[in-house]
């Protein structure tokens, strides 16, 4: 609990500086839903790939739109990336499972009510949606993709803790794993003939216990997975 502690007193001056570019982050809060909100009502009828390409990024991503640069995760050498607040704590003498949690707690802070917003409204103004999913149904959709907003989401400040590569390396691994994504939202449009924002819809109505339970499960092990990422990258990766 003290570890807990510490870490919330280290997130809160990144968290204050971030308030700082509040109207970045509700310019793109705003315009994100703006697009979801005017868009579903096509995707529901012609399930295509950059609508649940868009929506799993921006769940991932978009909620550190107000970060400031001095705080997001960047490159600091030739080959070190990662974020100068998290390198500069792992030289001085804080435990390295308070800079983890105190990431853990600067991600999230931002992450979820960027997310709960986002998922909020969307039902609220597409009566699309509405007419998809009852309210109980519609919450059980909410802990699918806020659980998804863990587990994946966790690796934003899982790569925080910094890496070693080059240009060219970072540049292979994002084009591959954007084609990955892709041929794998493609994949199962093509054999399901529905779309994963659709999916999770179906499975909302149809298995909600089933759906929630086994997102909440994935959200804890994901959580806990990263968790221990972090750990083994700031113990063995070399800073200097």
């Amino acid at each position: 609990m003290e570890d807990w502690k510490q870490a919330f007193w280290l997130a809160k001056f990144e968290l204050k500086a971030s308030a700082q570019n509040i109207l970045i982050y509700l310019f793109v809060l705003g315009g994100v839903t703006l697009f979801f909100v005017t868009s579903l009502d096509s995707y529901l009828e012609n399930n295509y790939v950059g609508f649940d390409l868009f929506f799993i990024l921006a769940l991932v991503f978009l909620s550190g739109s107000g970060r400031p640069r001095n705080f997001a995760y960047q490159k600091i050498n030739s080959d070190l990336r990662g974020a100068p607040g998290t390198i500069m704590l792992k030289q001085l003498p804080v435990k390295h499972s308070t800079i983890n949690r105190s990431r853990l707690i600067i991600h999230f802070f931002s992450a979820l009510p960027f997310q709960l917003f986002f998922l909020i409204i969307l039902y609220l103004l597409n009566p699309a949606l509405q007419s998809e999913l009852s309210l109980s149904s519609y919450l059980t959709f909410l802990v699918i993709w806020l659980s998804f907003g863990v587990y994946a989401g966790a690796s934003v400040p899982a790569a925080d803790t910094g890496d070693r590569m080059k240009n060219y390396q970072m540049a292979v691994l994002l084009f591959f794993a954007f084609l990955i994504i892709t041929a794998f939202i493609t994949a199962i449009q093509l054999i399901g003939n529905y779309g994963i924002v659709q999916w999770t819809i179906i499975a909302a109505q149809k298995w909600p216990w089933i759906s929630a339970i086994t997102s909440i499960l994935l959200a804890i092990i994901g959580f806990k997975y990263w968790e221990n990422y972090m750990k083994k990258t700031i113990n063995n990766l070399d800073y200097l």
